[in-house]
């Protein structure tokens, strides 16, 4: 307040204008960051149906250009997107049942080239190093114990991050049928969500489902293109090498790939030390190399034209994002941190600075009719109408 108004209302201490404004945006930040955290914990709480929810987007936006060619070539509505999930599903639920064949047989090789590799290590430290051997005759037995024992957990570790076995099931099916239901009546689902809005707002409203919709399924599609590469790399570098277990590994590399800068460290750093162990240090450093000059391939190549297109995010923010929805969620929150954010961003951008950029990319680059800033067909948020 003035000092005319401190001096009317009797007031010894004028509160400075700039101490107003600033708690003026504190109580309203407080206020937005409280929102923010009661939502997080709602969503936390419901993560049985936002697990599934969040994995039927991904699907949906993977399938999508599938049911669109097939509704191209005259194939209806429905019948296109049973084909699209029950290819979907012979796929992936076959190499689903081949790693898991092949983890259970190779895994028995593994421990036998792992205890062979502790006794050589256990003769360098007696002979060599003249270390005693009671320090390091219990090594061979913990490792080997250790890897008998955790066996089965091999097979099912598909199921790992599920409490139990009978809520995975649950959380599948429902997966199963958001993702069909995306695919076959999402025009109508987003019209239903679209028309919760006033009127006024529709358009505005549209549009930005267009944008967000086309940077969640480029980031998707590009991120899955990427992890391909790398799980083949991998796979057959590790297969030609010998190193046991070469296809499970390539999996992990490939479902590592979708946790951008973290991921393909983590689980190509796995599959170096498991040939290190089984194969030599000359091996393992042949992996290492192929790997460098696969992430320098993702680096230069892949991701400026698969990603960069959708995701315009600096690496400071995908970092940052990655690890605050580690904070906040775990593995789930990591996975998801980056196309949240690049849908926020895209979301933000459209509707303070309007259609400069089109929802595919850069202006002008998917000019697919009159509409010059309309995603193409197989970007757009919902079906064209019937």
């Amino acid at each position: 307040m003035s000092d005319d108004q401190a001096a009317a209302t009797g007031s010894p201490l004028p509160v400075p204008p700039l101490l107003r404004d600033l708690a003026g945006w504190t109580w309203r930040l407080l206020i937005l960051a409280l929102g923010g955290f009661l939502v997080v914990e709602l969503l936390d709480r419901l993560y049985f149906l936002v697990l599934p929810f969040f994995g039927a987007l991904f699907a949906t936006s993977l399938a999508w250009p599938v049911v669109v060619f097939l509704r191209r070539k005259g194939v209806p509505r429905a019948l296109a997107t049973w084909l699209t999930v029950l290819l979907a599903l012979v796929v992936f639920g076959g190499i689903a049942v081949f790693v898991i064949d092949r983890a259970v047989s190779q895994y028995s090789d593994l421990v036998d080239q792992v205890s062979a590799t502790v006794t050589k290590f256990q003769h360098f430290l007696t002979v060599d190093l003249h270390i005693k051997s009671s320090s390091t005759s219990s090594i061979e037995k913990t490792i080997t114990t250790y890897l008998n024992q955790h066996k089965s957990s091999i097979a099912s570790g598909t199921l790992s991050g599920i409490r139990t076995v009978g809520e995975g099931l649950a959380a599948l099916v429902l997966w199963f049928f958001m993702t069909f239901f995306l695919l076959y009546d999402g025009e109508n689902i987003w019209n239903w969500l679209k028309g919760l809005f006033p009127q006024t707002a529709h358009h505005r409203v549209h549009r930005a489902g267009e944008h967000a919709w086309a940077r969640l399924a480029g980031f998707v599609r590009g991120t899955f293109i990427i992890a391909l590469f790398h799980g083949v790399v991998a796979g057959v570098t590790l297969a030609i090498l010998g190193v046991p277990l070469a296809t499970p590994l390539a999996v992990l590399v490939f479902f590592g790939s979708f946790l951008p800068i973290v991921g393909s460290i983590l689980f190509g750093g796995l599959a170096v030390a498991i040939t290190l162990v089984t194969q030599g240090w000359v091996f393992a450093i042949i992996l290492v190399a192929v790997l460098l000059v696969d992430n320098q391939i993702e680096a230069h190549v892949l991701q400026p034209f698969l990603v960069g297109r959708y995701v315009r995010l600096h690496p400071l923010a995908v970092a940052v994002a990655i690890a605050g929805g580690t904070l906040l969620e775990g593995i789930y929150g990591a996975i998801l941190a980056v196309p949240f954010l690049a849908v926020a961003y895209a979301v933000a951008r459209y509707l303070f600075v309007g259609d400069e950029d089109g929802p595919g990319g850069p202006a002008g680059a998917d000019v697919p009719g009159e509409d010059d800033d309309a995603p193409p067909a197989e970007d757009r948020l919902v079906p064209e109408a019937e």
